[in-house]
């Protein structure tokens, strides 16, 4: 009897096919998780005189993903990137579908340099000049609309670490 057309072969096809449709389901469900919103933590923070409601990028996977596949942000919301330590930060826009402005800021909340970014493109890399441990991302403009400029110090509700 050949093999391949044996109970044991089908049974052993099935299960093995079962396995990676389970894991591919496993696996989508874990890495969209992080990529929609309101499923990272939040809060509000205080730049000068505006403020807004922030998620958390604090992880690895958080921080890659980022803001990627959103079709809108809302008018006072943003993405706080939180690293580990001071570094020259870089970002692009991959997969990134709204016109966003970022702000790097040092360890004490001192906004560095503000970039405005193009979306949907990756030949555009925007690097900080300075070491810098937070990046915030928002709707374009939104640092010029609220009056915020270099300088302009981040104020945190809650503390939060980079992991």
């Amino acid at each position: 009897m050949n093999f391949f057309r044996s109970r044991q072969f089908l049974n052993l096809k099935y299960a093995t096919i079962a396995f990676v449709i389970l894991n591919s389901i496993v696996f989508s469900a874990y890495f969209s998780l992080e990529s929609k919103p309101g499923t990272n933590d939040t809060m509000v923070v205080k730049i000068g005189k505006a403020s807004l409601r922030v998620e958390i990028a604090d992880t690895p996977q958080r921080r890659s993903t980022g803001l990627m596949f959103r079709t809108k942000l809302a008018r006072n919301e943003g993405m706080l990137f939180v690293f580990p330590n001071e570094d020259y930060l870089s970002f692009w826009m991959k997969n990134t579908k709204i016109p966003l402005s970022i702000g790097y800021f040092d360890q004490d909340g001192i906004l560095l340099e503000i970039h405005n970014m193009k979306p949907n493109q990756t030949t555009e890399v925007y690097n900080a000049r300075s070491k810098a441990i937070y990046a915030l991302e928002v709707n374009q403009g939104w640092f010029k609309e609220n009056g915020v400029s270099i300088g302009s110090v981040l104020i945190l509700e809650k503390s939060v670490v980079g992991r």
